[in-house]
């Protein structure tokens, strides 16, 4: 991992991102960028007057972005912190400039009250999960310290469903792992069979051989991922849960491990097309009280 990426709007609260991203670049060695997007519009009598009062309008405002960008960087102890400021779209152009940056990681909180511009992390986390091919750790909770100690997560969910582009949430994961520290929970929540009014004895006992038989398959699956990873963290388990709910079932997996990060990979379409989170993926995003770390699959338009 070799450069981390913050978003910042001005707010205390998109701040919460600081802590654990300066420990991730210490962990790592990593160049950290701190970036900032000029996305309110300027009042409407100077917008519709001259070309150049708008111009010298939004250099101003990138002005006091950047020197508050240059503020937050220089409180920071690390020898390589970038700081980038452009107007535009917020989400697409955090993008470019995470991608320009060469980021591996970006790091945000999901909403903040900005002090030189109006808050817009909130809807910008929800384009990034849409667009961005960064994998994205997403903080919410208020904290005074990083999320996780030394940059290092002790305990690690990763929710799976057997396809190979559900994996993304193994693969963006396991650069954070410490093969002394970290704990692995691979889990898979397959459906409880819709209770049926019956007295039909067969059918009964057929219900029962086909969940065992999807539950034998699950936990083969879990063992060859399992096997996979096993080098690169102190131990991984495996887990095959059935709930009526599969995102719902992942939920309360999170509480009984005591998770401290949970890894999922997201459906979503390209460019500027709706995203489709899927309804699993999307409690789970919205659900968690730990950071999630949120790899989004690529489609057919991607490609």
């Amino acid at each position: 991992m070799n450069r981390i990426f913050v978003p910042l709007d001005g707010s205390d609260f998109a701040e919460i991102a600081l802590p654990t991203a300066v420990a991730l670049a210490q962990r790592f060695d990593a160049g950290l960028d701190l970036a900032s997007v000029v996305s309110d519009l300027p009042p409407v009598p100077l917008a519709s007057g001259d070309g150049e009062l708008l111009t010298r309008w939004f250099e101003e405002e990138e002005g006091r972005a950047e020197s508050y960008l240059q503020e937050r960087a220089a409180e920071l102890e690390l020898a390589e912190v970038g700081t980038h400021v452009r107007s535009g779209p917020v989400s697409r152009t955090l993008e470019r400039l995470a991608t320009q940056a060469g980021a591996d990681l970006i790091v945000l909180t999901t909403h903040g009250r900005g002090a030189w511009q109006r808050a817009w992390l909130g809807s910008v986390a929800d384009a990034l999960i849409r667009r961005s091919n960064h994998p994205l750790l997403l903080l919410r909770n208020k904290r005074t310290g990083p999320a996780f100690a030394g940059g290092i997560p002790r305990k690690v969910v990763i929710p799976l469903d057997g396809s190979r582009p559900g994996e993304l949430a193994v693969d963006h994961v396991a650069p954070l792992f410490d093969p002394a520290e970290t704990d692995v929970s691979l889990v898979m929540v397959i459906h409880e069979p819709f209770p049926l009014a019956t007295t039909y004895i067969p059918h009964a006992i057929e219900e029962s051989n086909l969940m065992e038989t999807r539950k034998e398959k699950a936990e083969k699956y879990l063992a060859g991922v399992a096997e996979r990873v096993s080098a690169r963290c102190r131990s991984v388990e495996t887990r095959v849960r059935v709930a009526n709910d599969a995102g719902q079932g992942i939920l309360e997996h999170l509480k009984d491990e005591n998770a401290d990060l949970v890894s999922v990979a997201t459906r979503g379409r390209g460019g500027a097309s709706r995203l489709i989170l899927g309804s699993v993926a999307d409690k789970v995003i919205r659900g968690a009280e730990i950071p999630v770390l949120i790899s989004r699959r690529p489609t057919e338009e991607d490609e």
